[in-house]
């Protein structure tokens, strides 16, 4: 009923079912800027060459590349620079731009943008113009992220872009008819009624809000001195502004942004769409994970495939830039992802274009469950809980995005906090300490009374991220949310969420086990007695 009221806010109009996968050969494969080939090229090597290679490389000749890279990577700078001119292969294996990416973290170099890692490592700006000749050297390691680097999503997207340009559009106009399946579908408004009771378990592109139209222009003008951390460096504005307009990176580097000054400033210019409200977490006070973000990127950067912390949803608003989503439910494991039983290791390939070249973007595209689409600026994605999903940038883009808990998700999240404790991330131990200590003077809680002689005797830092902590004692964040949600006045709907919670309990054992808990207890047989289910004893084992 809630569905059919939302199509009629619509004209009935259906789109063609473009196929969504991509073809190879729009794929460039660029020259190398020293001439290196692909590995499949060593086949066609001549003798000559080989032998030419053997006296370049000397004792080197016997090491696979990776082996090499390896070696590479644990000298200093200076004998870098000396072992790039003793031979013109080596020179091509030093300059890799994870090499000297590495060695700028590594060394906590601080030096202007040069337009790669390699120029800014050493403080110049020219580019190299050495080329190797013919098929001297042949290497996947060396090429592939040059190919990676130079990927060009607007051309190998360039259908599905133009339909979910179209699809933008009419939207905009009212006009939206149905999508193509696996299509993520484009909703205008929503109430929250509709959002509990159809949507909150789908993906789906909020077309209307009232969203900052902050340009990087703008950012970098107001907060040009202001560090923001962008992966594994901390930048300023200015710095980063100067990276995003030339860098060579394969992965592009990522500003994820949630507690600088200048963060502080620019969540008070914005308020969520009102179905995104609603927030269970918001009883979690100081010991409450960092949720809300300003993300930013050139394009071709991007996030692999994931799932979002705690079981929280999330909704991502675009403010520049086009970005594409690829989502699959938690059940189906992405394409080119691997996992261990618990979801708590999570490995997939380097990077995003690595993905798809691999042609695991369109492996994805033929999933029945796998959804598609693209938000533009002033549209918001909502993620719902569990759910993995892949962002690809396909513009210099701008973002705000923040992890919540409607009610309607709160038996997912209390599932995972009491199920999965060892996933549990973001919460700060110093934080959750303070909130355990406060809630124990107002709570008669044993089971937290407990904990707090537990965290008493701890001698870690308690300063750091749960996540990052070895062998860290189980956190009560399970108990300490259900108490605080008793503190805030919101018991029934505890009450209610737990009850559903165990019967997500009840169907996850079932999968694993292949019968039910139910079914245990009924079958158990106590040691100290016998158990029947008073059949006649002389009926045989057929009857």
């Amino acid at each position: 009923m809630i569905k059919d009221t939302i199509k009629r806010q619509r004209i009935s109009r259906i789109y063609p079912n473009n196929p969504r996968n991509i073809s190879i050969h729009e794929i460039n494969s660029k020259q190398h800027p020293l001439n290196v080939k692909p590995s499949g090229n060593s086949f066609i090597t001549t003798p000559d060459q080989l032998e030419q290679k053997k006296q370049l490389l000397g004792d080197f000749f016997i090491f696979q590349d990776e082996l090499i890279m390896l070696i590479l990577s644990y000298l200093d700078i200076k004998s870098l620079l000396n072992l790039s001119h003793t031979s013109r292969i080596l020179y091509a294996f030093i300059y890799d731009e994870e090499l000297w990416k590495n060695k700028y973290i590594e060394l906590g170099i601080e030096k202007p943008w040069h337009g790669s890692w390699r120029n800014t490592v050493l403080g110049i700006s020219q580019d190299a113009s050495l080329q190797i000749p013919n098929n001297l050297l042949c290497s996947d390691l060396l090429y592939r992220p040059f190919q990676n680097s130079q990927i060009d999503y607007h051309k190998i997207f360039k259908n599905l872009i133009n339909e979910e340009e179209m699809y933008h559009k009419h939207s905009i106009n009212g006009e939206l008819g149905d999508l193509p399946p696996g299509r993520i579908d484009r909703i205008q408004n929503m109430t929250m009624e509709e959002f509990n009771s159809h949507y909150h378990n789908l993906p789906f592109i909020l077309t209307t809000g009232e969203w900052p139209s902050w340009t990087f222009e703008e950012l970098f003008t107001r907060f040009p001195n202001v560090q923001f951390r962008q992966e594994a460096v901390s930048w300023d504005l200015t710095k980063y502004s100067q990276y995003l307009k030339q860098n060579k990176d394969e992965n592009p580097l990522y500003l994820f942004d949630c507690n600088s000054e200048a963060m502080k400033l620019l969540k008070k210019e914005y308020s969520p769409p009102s179905i995104f409200t609603e927030d269970y977490f918001k009883v979690l006070g100081i010991c409450r994970p960092f949720f809300s973000w300003l993300i930013m990127g050139s394009q071709r950067s991007g996030s692999t495939f994931h799932k979002d912390p705690n079981s929280t949803s999330a909704w991502n608003a675009a403010i520049q830039g086009k970005k594409l989503w690829i989502m699959l439910p938690s059940n189906i494991t992405p394409p080119g992802v691997s996992t261990d039983y618990e979801e708590s290791e999570v490995t997939s390939p380097i990077g995003i274009a690595e993905w798809v070249i691999s042609g695991f973007y369109n492996d994805s595209t033929r999933i029945p469950e796998c959804k598609i689409g693209i938000t533009f600026p002033g549209e918001t994605m909502y993620v719902p809980s569990g759910w993995w999903h892949s962002v690809i940038n396909l513009d210099d883009s701008i973002a705000l995005t923040q992890n919540f808990v409607p009610k309607v998700k709160l038996p997912n999240v209390l599932n995972f906090l009491k199920n999965k404790p060892k996933q549990i991330s973001g919460f700060k131990l110093k934080n959750v300490k303070e909130c355990l200590d406060e809630v124990v003077k107002e709570s008669n809680n044993e089971i937290l009374k407990a904990y707090v002689e537990k965290f008493n005797g701890l001698t870690i830092d308690v300063n750091e991220d749960c996540g990052e902590i070895k062998n860290l004692p189980e956190l009560p964040v399970f108990e300490l949310f259900k108490q605080l949600m008793i503190n805030n006045g919101y018991e029934d709907e505890l009450n209610d969420a737990i009850e559903i919670m165990n019967r997500i309990e009840g169907r996850n054992y079932a999968n694993e086990n292949g019968k039910s808990k139910k079914w245990e207890k009924l079958t158990e047989v106590e040691s100290t007695s016998a158990f029947s289910f008073n059949f006649d004893e002389e009926s045989s084992d057929e009857e």
